[in-house]
């Protein structure tokens, strides 16, 4: 169905799925460059976001946006429109249907999103496989993390309902809101996935005035955004996602230990693919291919640029970026998912 491990993908050359083929590597010739270079200089590139500002996926934009300018031929104006609703899905159906196809327009919206359209969410309006996926940002599995004074030791303690707590997220087709309740009825753990915060940030808010207790999202930007959190022991992390642990979380056990049945562990590894290509950027179909692969070999020229890695290192980032044919074949390997593990899912999910 698809790979057990969602991490060991190799690079791919060239990978044809639905209407769309990816290739690695320039493929322009030098007129084609020049042309590109003319067509950027004095524009604005506009970065459409899926969630508000101040959240994990805005702090990834602007910290893009501040870089890639100068790996760009023509050195264009780089801008951040924050585009928030339904954990990404109203940027994903404006990016898809209603932004620019000129090149002057890269969406950023949740890689969950690919379990909306798996699922047949209310609203997709967009194919995955036909965006021109650029690269992604990390390899970043999602972690729970509830307060120290939630009265719960381990993640043990909340399976079979002797306890339970409440986690926040962004809304359905999000990892905020997805993951903690395909955990919660694939182990038993007894998690309540609370909806309607705006941005990752608000829902931090959420957990310091007490209205929740936790939070499930990915692990970079557990250690971005709430490190201190940790280093202080206001807060811990008590279950991780995938199939092996992560380096960091050597001591915290993985939800798939705790699996009911076969089934179970499919849909977690579901809840686990979008982490394989987090934060991804992309461009709408229809873009002219030379720009396309402009924006490809700049997102990716950034992300080796010492500049940008300084800054983030300094906020606590730490890329691993996948590359558009690495992104295509796990939305492949996804959206080939039994019929009826995907309607599980979506039984799942539904608010």
């Amino acid at each position: 169905m698809f790979p057990v491990k969602w991490r060991a993908f190799g690079v791919l050359c060239a990978i044809t799925a639905a209407s769309v083929t990816v290739s690695c590597g320039q493929t322009g010739s030098a007129g084609d460059a020049g042309s590109v270079s003319e067509f950027y200089r004095g524009k604005t590139l506009s970065i459409i976001v899926g969630s508000g500002a101040g959240g994990g996926f805005d702090t990834t934009a602007r910290l893009v946006s501040r870089h890639i300018g100068r790996h760009i031929l023509g050195n264009p104006t780089v801008i951040v429109v924050n585009m928030p609703g339904g954990g990404g899905l109203v940027a994903a159906n404006h990016v898809f249907s209603a932004a620019p196809r000129d090149g002057t327009a890269i969406g950023l919206f949740h890689e969950a999103q690919m379990m909306n359209q798996l699922t047949g969410g209310e609203g997709v309006n967009f194919d995955l496989r036909q965006f021109n996926w650029l690269g992604s940002s990390y390899d970043d599995p999602n972690v729970c993390i509830v307060r120290t004074d939630a009265g719960i030791g381990t993640f043990t303690d909340l399976i079979g309902g002797a306890k339970a707590i409440a986690v926040g997220g962004t809304g359905p087709g999000s990892n905020t809101y997805d993951a903690p309740r395909v955990m919660a009825a694939a182990t038993g753990a007894s998690m309540k996935a609370v909806a309607g915060y705006p941005t990752t940030n608000d829902v931090r808010i959420g957990v310091e005035r007490g209205e929740i207790q936790g939070m499930c999202l990915g692990w970079e930007s557990v250690k971005s955004a709430s490190g201190q959190w940790l280093q202080d022991g206001y807060a811990k992390v008590i279950v991780q996602n995938g199939v092996e642990r992560n380096a960091d979380l050597k001591d915290v056990p993985l939800a798939m230990d705790f699996a009911k049945d076969d089934q179970s562990r499919m849909l977690l590894r579901l809840v686990d693919a979008p982490g394989a290509m987090a934060k991804p950027f992309t461009m709408p179909p229809g873009v002219e291919s030379s720009r396309v692969e402009l924006m490809r070999k700049a997102l990716a020229d950034t992300y080796r640029d010492s500049a940008f890695l300084e800054e983030a290192r300094a906020m606590k980032l730490e890329f691993q970026p996948k590359d558009a044919a690495q992104i295509q074949q796990i939305l492949n390997d996804v959206l080939a998912t039994p019929p009826d593990v995907a309607a599980k899912y979506r039984e799942i999910i539904q608010p």
